[in-house]
C-alpha cells in the first residue's frame, strides 16, 4: 500500500476505477462523509481488486463546518466513487464538481461485497451511472479526436 498526497497519485490505469470507502477500519462503510476518521482507497477491474492507499483524518463532530471537508474533498480528488453511510448535500455538490460519484449506502456494509457488487456490474451490463463513469474513464481525451474530424471536412 502506498501513501498517497491525494488519489490522484494513484497509477493511471482506465480500465480501473478508483473507489473510496469511508470506514473506521476498512471493514464496512459505516462513516458519515464530513466526519470519517478514514478513506480506503481501492482500485477496482471487472476481476480484480486491491487496496491501494487510505488516510486516516481527525475525528470531526458532524455540526455542518464546512471546513471540516477540505481536506478530504483534497485527498480524494482523482477518485471516481466514494461510498459513505451519509453525506450532506453541500459534501455531494462539492464531490461531483470534482468528477466523484458519491454513494450513500446505509446498514454498514461491507466493503468487501460493494465490491464483488461493482465487479458483477463491470463484468455484466452497469447502472447507468457506473456505465458513465466509465465511458468517461476511457474516452478519448487527446486532441487527435479533433484532427480526424477535420480530416472529413467537418467545421465547427
Amino acid at each position: 500500500m502506498t501513501a498517497l498526497n491525494c488519489v490522484a497519485e494513484a497509477p493511471a490505469d482506465n480500465n480501473a476505477l478508483l473507489v473510496a470507502f469511508a470506514s473506521m477500519d476498512g471493514d464496512m462503510v459505516d462513516q458519515h462523509f464530513g466526519s470519517a476518521q478514514a478513506f480506503y482507497l481501492y482500485s477496482i477491474t471487472a476481476d480484480k481488486a486491491e487496496q491501494i492507499s487510505s488516510q486516516r483524518f481527525g475525528q470531526e463532530k458532524m455540526d455542518g463546518n464546512e471546513d471540516k471537508l477540505k481536506p478530504k474533498l483534497a485527498w480524494l480528488n482523482g477518485a471516481d466513487i466514494v461510498y459513505c453511510g451519509s453525506i450532506g448535500g453541500s459534501a455531494t455538490r462539492q464531490l461531483m464538481a470534482l468528477g466523484i460519484t458519491p454513494v450513500k449506502v446505509s446498514g454498514g456494509p461491507d466493503v468487501e461485497e460493494l465490491i464483488e457488487a461493482l465487479q458483477q456490474q463491470l463484468n455484466g451490463t452497469p447502472e447507468f451511472w457506473l456505465a458513465k463513469i466509465m465511458k468517461n474513464k476511457t474516452a478519448d481525451t487527446s486532441d487527435s479526436r479533433f484532427d480526424a474530424m477535420e480530416e472529413e471536412g467537418w467545421e465547427g
